[in-house]
């Protein structure tokens, strides 16, 4: 009843880790959809990594782009860095003589030329050194003038360098720009202004030079884990729609007259449309709401590539560009280098490799309702794993929530391998891992309170492999009352009566050294696999195949009892260390027997114990107490003798008949293991124990008396047994003649 009140009061605790999953899975939904656009890098952004390199893109490996690289050995050959913008002229130039469709040149040009004339000259002047030196420099063409000629001559356009642009894609701002202040740019319907991120020119850009190229972004923003992933492809230079330097030379390669943008009707900003694709040359690109495209590398990433200084001294490396566009820029150590999913690269290569693959029109698409989908699945995956982890066990449970993510993680490769789809299916995987954990905690919750009187009464008195079986299936079932064979051990521990009187003078320490030592015995109960009972006083209980059957558990009692015998001797040995103990020890007897009981739990709450109730329990207990008569510690009926004789070594000691019945029985003594019985000196003194039990019980006292005197002279003879068979043949012998004629030697005794 008291069990029955206490789990119901507590009921509420069973669903808690219900509750508390429910909570958890809404908010791992709404976290999913207010990180579905994040660029925080991390788990999701490495899977589409790897599903990239598993399908890579398909793009022509006959590039149209070219690299023209400012390496090291060009700025040894040509001068450090920075060049004039009139030796980039003469780059453009000799890239457009050798037949190039385009050229991109990819530092940034939003600011003064640092080696122009007139930079020069604002020097001298200021400086008021030389005034007629700053006027002539100031007569001489202007670089940016040198360099919009030679841009002039070819398809050509220059960029807004990376510092003009928040260095992480997290930090970029929305700003409004206007398709129409770009005549190489055509907006699909609507007024033409979008919501672009924004790239402020440090400066701005020379009038000439605007006019003779188109001025495009550079800059690829990176996620938080430092890896650039995604390209925005259309920016807001300044109030302007400018495209990214990728897209110019993609739609220069192309062959197309205009880059056309094509807003979303479903989505505006405070700034203006989002766009959600872009048309070059037939190609339709889809974008997200930052205008932005994920890099998605060809298998082989190779990109054609010349030295600056063998385009302007070697004839023979200009065949290479007839019909190609070409990208300009610094390499990877001399300027910024680009952290890749596939490693690091100079600005102009992964320039090349995004241009490459909006040329070939390979772009994946993450949808904006893909982060509401996602977040649903959530809730209705982890939903589902909770109501059937209701009716699984936790390891069939897992393993359907297994099945379920391995179902979504090939939904999710299926989708990116024929469509371009980055769908997550972690943040559903999760919820269903999570669903299905909430067994292990609700049966745990419910199993602690079901099970309270486990944690207390019956730790530390049930052997652990019961412990294990209890807290993995519950007490009910494990623990629950049954009939079955019991082997019982039924210990006694005790102090001689001169010991008793040495410390009468502290009861405290009788008590405390009673105390201890049953501790002591309970836990070397528990070890030798059975379960241990605490009763009044001294006394322990120890039960072998209950609650966990045993096929042995005769023997294993057996083989117990022993070794409980042999772990007192220790503690005696460790009581001497104490000068107050010396010469007190703690006495065992051991009484063994075996048959058919009623076991399981008794009490209640906590006070509860796991006992037995049979008559085997009374005759164990009344063989411990013949170890006072009989001399040997460990005593047992004749049942557990002749199931395990073959085993251990034993001494018969007497017969007995219980009162009011005519049932005789045997009590033997177990004495030893199978070396002692293997022993020439034990085998002689059974045999001669033998000879004087059985002259004893046929009244030949002479004889009995003749075998009681060879058995003392053999080793291990020194017990009370044959001190008690001294007086009792001393006792009949003296008795008149046919006294003794109804004499079986058995002897009548009250369990």
């Amino acid at each position: 009843m008291a069990r029955t009140s206490t789990a119901g009061r507590f009921r509420w605790l069973g669903a808690l880790p219900l509750m508390l999953m429910v909570a958890v899975m809404a908010g791992l939904a709404l976290m999913t959809l207010a990180n579905a656009e994040a660029r925080l890098g991390g788990p999701r952004e490495q899977l589409f990594d790897l599903y990239a390199r598993l399908f890579p893109a398909k793009v022509d490996r006959n590039s149209p782009i070219h690299v023209i690289e400012i390496d090291a050995e060009s700025l040894e050959k040509i001068g450090p860095w920075p060049w004039p913008r009139s030796l980039i002229a003469q780059l453009v130039e000799a890239g457009a003589g050798a037949g190039a469709k385009g050229v991109v040149y990819l530092e940034g040009v939003d600011g003064p030329d640092p080696l122009a004339p007139e930079t020069i000259g604002d020097f001298w002047l200021a400086g008021a050194r030389d005034e007629r030196l700053a006027q002539q420099l100031a007569l001489l063409p202007s670089t940016d003038l040198m360099l919009a000629r030679a841009m002039a001559q070819t398809k050509g356009a220059v960029a807004i360098g990376s510092s003009s642009v928040a260095r992480e894609a997290s930090r970029l701002v929305l700003e409004r720009a206007d398709a129409a202040a770009n005549k190489l740019i055509a907006a699909k319907g609507g007024d033409g202004f979008f919501g672009l991120p924004a790239a402020r020119p440090r400066a701005k850009v020379d009038a000439d030079l605007a006019g003779a190229a188109a001025l495009t972004v550079t800059a690829l923003p990176a996620d938080a884990d430092g890896v650039a992933r995604m390209a925005p492809l259309l920016w807001s230079a300044g109030g302007r729609l400018s495209a990214a330097s990728a897209l110019e030379a993609a739609r220069i390669a192309s062959g197309a007259a205009t880059i056309v943008v094509e807003p979303d009707p479903t989505a505006v900003t405070s700034v203006g449309k989002s766009p959600a694709r872009v048309d070059i040359g037939g190609a339709a690109l889809s974008v997200d709401a930052m205008a932005a495209t994920r890099l998605y590398f060809p298998r082989r990433i190779d990109t054609p590539v010349t030295p600056a200084w063998k385009l302007l001294r070697e004839k023979s490396a200009l065949s290479l560009l007839s019909g190609k566009v070409l990208m300009i820029g610094l390499d990877a150590e001399t300027g910024a280098a680009v952290a890749t999913a596939r490693g690091e690269m100079s600005m102009p290569r992964a320039q090349a490799i995004l241009a490459r693959q909006l040329v070939a029109g390979e772009t994946l698409k993450r949808p904006a309702w893909l982060g509401y989908a996602e977040a649903l699945l959530v809730l209705a995956l982890g939903a589902a794993a909770i109501m059937w982890s209701q009716r699984l066990d936790f390891w069939k449970a897992a393993g359907v929530a297994a099945l379920a993510s391995a179902l979504l993680f090939a939904l999710s490769v299926g989708a990116f391998a024929q469509g371009g789809m980055l769908f997550d299916p972690l943040a559903p995987a999760l919820a269903l891992f999570l669903g299905a954990f909430t067994v292990a905690g609700g049966r745990s919750i419910g199993e602690a309170i079901k099970d309270d009187k486990v944690r207390g009464a019956y730790q530390g008195a049930l052997p652990e492999p019961t412990m294990k079986k209890v807290r993995e299936e519950g007490s009910s079932d494990v623990l629950e009352g049954v009939n079955r064979p019991v082997t019982i051990l039924a210990c006694e521990l005790s102090l001689l009566e001169e010991d008793a009187e040495k410390l009468a003078g502290t009861p405290g320490e009788i008590t405390s050294l009673i105390a201890a030592g049953c501790a002591h015995l309970k836990k070397a109960i528990i070890e030798v696999g059975g379960a241990a009972d605490q009763a009044d006083g001294g006394r322990i209980f120890a039960y072998f195949n209950a609650p966990l059957e045993n096929a042995d558990h005769v023997r294993d009692a057996c083989a117990g009892a022993l070794r409980l015998i042999e772990s007192m001797d220790r503690i005696n040995l460790e009581l001497q260390a104490a000068p107050h103990l010396q010469g007190v020890q703690l006495h065992l007897a051991i009484g063994i027997a075996t048959g058919e009981c009623v076991v399981g739990p008794m009490g209640q709450g906590r006070a509860q114990r796991y006992s037995a109730i049979g008559r085997p329990m009374a005759l164990a207990a009344f063989l411990s107490r013949q170890a006072r008569i009989y001399g040997p510690a460990i005593i047992c009926d004749d049942i557990v003798h002749k199931r395990t004789d073959h085993h251990f070594a034993f001494l018969e000691l007497d017969r007995v008949r219980e009162m009011g019945t005519d049932r005789v029985f045997s009590i033997h003594a177990l004495v030893g293991n199978p070396f002692l019985k293997s022993s020439k000196g034990f085998r002689a003194l059974e045999e001669a124990n033998r000879a004087l039990q059985a002259a004893y019980r046929e009244g030949d006292w002479l004889a009995a008396r003749a075998n009681l005197l060879k058995a003392r002279a053999l080793p291990g003879a020194k017990i009370a047994l044959f001190d008690l068979y001294e007086a009792r043949i001393q006792k009949m012998s003296d008795l008149p003649e046919g006294a003794a004629k109804s004499f079986d030697g058995a002897q009548v005794v009250t369990l």
